[in-house]
Formats: structure tokens, sequence, C-alpha cells
């Protein structure tokens, strides 16, 4: 066995503590473990049960004997976040700046599919339910995007190789957000096929 560290990710702080409490720190001691033996642990819920189970799939390990994970019941308890029917274009073109204008109608062009326009100000393009462990529920798109005052923000484009950022040209990265300043100086085929990957990958991140 390699002795090079695997160690735990990041986690909220009550699960972090219960682990700690329980001298887990590195994820070798969870592999083979039964899923309802770490779930047990108090502050550990099935959310951040299900972070572990990524990581560890990640390094080839896994728990065993897998709890039952929730069942989509087709519920949407992100009310925030709905597709509210009205017009892209006409929103993008009402926006208050040209430069956001004119950007917002350029990735209309680059994304291709059918847009809709997803609460009050994100395009975004299919559709994808998503079931957390945790039991939450809800509706999202497979890629879209918003062109904000601060930068264009880009939904569900990130790739699993980081070098294919690197040929892209400036952006800032977030939780599952591509964050760009300005368009020309992307490389626009690098960010098509970065929307293809996305919307293949059907909302699944």
């Amino acid at each position: 066995m390699s002795d090079t560290p695997l160690p735990l990710p990041r986690l909220s702080a009550p699960a972090a503590r219960a682990l700690a409490a329980a001298g887990i720190t590195d994820l070798r001691q969870l592999d083979g473990r039964a899923e309802g033996e770490v779930l047990a642990l108090h502050g550990l819920g099935p959310a951040q049960l299900g972070v572990l189970r990524d990581a560890l799939a990640g390094v080839g390990l896994a728990f065993t004997d897998p709890v039952a994970r929730p069942r989509p019941t087709g519920r949407n308890d992100n009310t925030t976040l709905a597709a509210s029917g009205g017009s892209p274009r006409a929103w993008i073109e009402g926006l208050p700046t040209a430069r956001r204008v004119e950007y917002g109608l350029r990735l209309l062009e680059l994304f291709g599919e059918e847009p809709v326009l997803w609460g009050p100000s994100m395009v975004g393009y299919g559709h994808h339910h998503y079931v957390y462990d945790s039991g939450r529920e809800g509706d999202s798109f497979r890629v879209g995007f918003s062109p904000r005052a601060s930068a264009l923000s880009l939904y569900g484009i990130l790739p699993d190789d980081p070098a294919i950022l690197g040929r892209l040209g400036p952006h800032r990265t977030g939780k599952g957000c591509l964050y760009l300043t300005r368009l020309a100086r992307i490389d626009e085929q690098v960010l098509r096929a970065m929307i293809a990957a996305g919307w293949a990958r059907g909302g699944e991140h």
C-alpha cells in the first residue's frame, strides 16, 4: 500500500469533527467500511456521506453495504430557480449596457440550442432533474449563462481536464461556474467544445 496521504475532501464542520473524533483522517480508513457505520457518526448526514463516496470513487476506493439513496419524486425544492417563460433574446436586448447586450447575443449564437429564461437573469438550455443524497431535489438546465455586470457567468461547462481551460484564454472559475470578462480574448473553438461536452453530460457533474 502506498504511504502517500489521501486527505479527506472538504466537508462541513460537523462532518469533519465527527470523522476527527472517530480518528479518521485519511480516505484509506474509510475504504471497505459500511456506509451505515459512517452515517451513524453524529454530525455526518447523507449529503456529506455522498461527498465521501465520490472522493473514495475518485481514488479507486469504496464503502461497502451502501445505504438506500433517495428516489426522485419529480418535485422542485428550489423554487427560486424555475423556467420563467420569458424571451431570452428580448431580455438580453433590454440589458442596461451595450457590452452585456453584445456578449449575451454572442453567447446565444455560441450555445446554439433553443434557449429558455430561468429565473430573472439566467439563460438555460435543456433540462436536468437532480436528487441529492440529502433527499433535496429540483430542476435546472443542462448548460447556460448569464451576462452579469461584473462578468459573463457560464454554467455546466467546466471540463474535467484542467488543460482545456489553459487553452481557453483569460477566465476565473467558481463552484460549477466559469467567469469570463472579455469574449474577444477567448478561443471560441475551445468554448464551443466545452459547451458541447457540458451538454452531453446532461447536467451531471
